[in-house]
């Protein structure tokens, strides 16, 4: 019995031996087991042990490991494939923990990750005949980990760092500006500073009110001999850039253009204007003062060093009684036939040219209009600039020709205040259009 015993083992050994040696050679990474109608394959092999009615499935050799054992008919069997590893798609795996380039049982078509190639089809059936999940649309927000993080808004300031200023905000530093949009209100107190007029005897702040009204106040006192008028201040609003060139020493404004449509030269001009709502000047004391809008003219491009100043052009609609010169062109108001007495329709009103000088100030023409129905307190409407540059262009050639070439700089609305003089300017409103364009006051929150 022993040596039958033995004899029975040692073909059974020899059978196995027979088994491995047949599996030598092969390459396991191209071993696959997959299940068909709940049969697992290896290679498209069917292998089949025991009842052909309840077929047992076998697992495919790894070389590596050395042979898989073959469940024993003597224990009991699932009515189909076992699922073995993580995943539970009826795929047969290799029990032993698999190395990291192991091979990996098939789980049906996997959708493209790029974006240039086809979409997966969500109705391909895999090999155990189960559809593919719908995987529903791709996320495109930036909230998502590994994505894009969101849009952050840049903060809307100016050149100068300035935000729109809010209801409510003001000012008092000289030469400090408060940004509403594409407009500046300037506290221009260059006479006061130029003399030496110090903040006991000059004060000025420019505003935002809560209610949406702007504007300056000012209280100016004896800052000058009696009769010098060549240092008034000047609380303004600015349209664009000053005149008078990239670092130079007479600008009381920033150094960029407040706006992107200005400055521009002046044959590019189809249309300029400014239009205001209800401003007006109240007045504690009214020794000096006016209420005007002015825009200026340079050679060359006011953006660069030295554009040379070539005009300042004035309308006013309110000034002092009794306010130098007396009448147009009278007591060195003119220089002969400079054409005083002129008069321009320009928007709401019309008005007369009551100074005209070809040297004034720092070297510059000077041109003052005055409304025909002035001086008034107050102005609402529209001064149509286009009108008084087509009138400079069409003045008599006396040496002081008017080019396309010409550039207009800026478009202010301000008041001239000086000696003894205190009081307030507000208005509701204001339009600065050019070529179409409008530009309004904008309030930050």
């Amino acid at each position: 019995m022993r040596s039958l015993r033995s004899r029975h083992v040692s073909l059974c050994l020899t059978s196995i031996a027979l088994c491995l040696s047949c599996g030598e050679g092969s390459d396991s990474s191209n071993v696959q087991t997959s299940v068909v109608d709940g049969t697992p394959t290896t290679n498209g092999t069917i292998p089949n042990t025991g009842d052909s009615n309840n077929p047992t499935p076998t697992v495919a050799p790894n070389p590596s490991n050395g042979p898989s054992p073959t469940p024993s008919s003597s224990q009991p069997q699932p009515d189909g494939p076992t699922a073995v590893g993580p995943d539970s798609t009826g795929v047969v795996t290799n029990p032993t923990p698999p190395g990291p380039t192991g091979p990996t049982g098939p789980t049906g078509p996997v959708g493209p990750t790029s974006t240039d190639g086809p979409s997966p089809d969500p109705t391909q059936v895999g090999p155990d005949n189960t559809q593919n999940p719908d995987p529903g649309p791709t996320p495109t927000g930036n909230d998502g980990a590994g994505g894009m993080p969101p849009d952050v808004e840049e903060p809307d300031v100016d050149e100068g760092g300035k935000m729109n200023a809010s209801k409510g905000s003001r000012t008092d530093v000289a030469q400090d500006y408060l940004r509403l949009g594409d407009i500046r209100i300037l506290n221009n107190n260059w006479g006061s500073e130029d003399i030496g007029c110090g903040e006991a005897n000059s004060t000025m702040n420019v505003f935002v009110n809560d209610d949406g009204r702007f504007g300056w106040e000012f209280n100016r006192g004896n800052c000058a001999q009696a009769g010098d008028s060549s240092h008034p201040d000047f609380p303004q609003l600015e349209f664009g850039i000053h005149p008078f060139g990239i670092g130079s020493a007479d600008a009381t404004s920033p150094n960029f253009s407040s706006t992107t449509l200005m400055p521009i030269q002046i044959g590019d001009v189809t249309s300029a204007s400014v239009t205001l709502q209800d401003l007006t000047i109240d007045l504690q004391q009214g020794g000096s003062w006016n209420i005007t809008m002015e825009f200026w003219l340079s050679e060359r491009n006011p953006l660069e060093p030295n554009p040379g100043v070539y005009a300042e052009i004035m309308t006013f609609w309110g000034w002092q009684g009794g306010r130098w010169p007396p009448s147009p062109g009278t007591e060195g108001a003119s220089d002969g036939g400079s054409g005083t007495g002129d008069n321009v329709s320009a928007g709401d009103k019309s008005y007369t040219l009551w100074v005209q000088r070809n040297q004034w100030a720092g070297g510059w023409r000077y041109f003052q209009f005055r409304a025909n129905d002035g001086p008034q307190n107050g102005f609402s409407g529209k001064v149509d600039v286009k009108a008084f540059l087509d009138y400079l262009k069409s003045r008599p050639d006396d040496g002081n020709p008017y080019p396309d070439t010409l550039w207009l700089t800026r478009m202010e609305v301000g008041s001239e205040i000086d000696n003894n003089t205190q009081g307030r300017v507000s208005m509701s409103g204001v339009t600065f259009e050019v070529n179409g364009e409008s530009r309004s006051q904008v309030f930050g929150p």
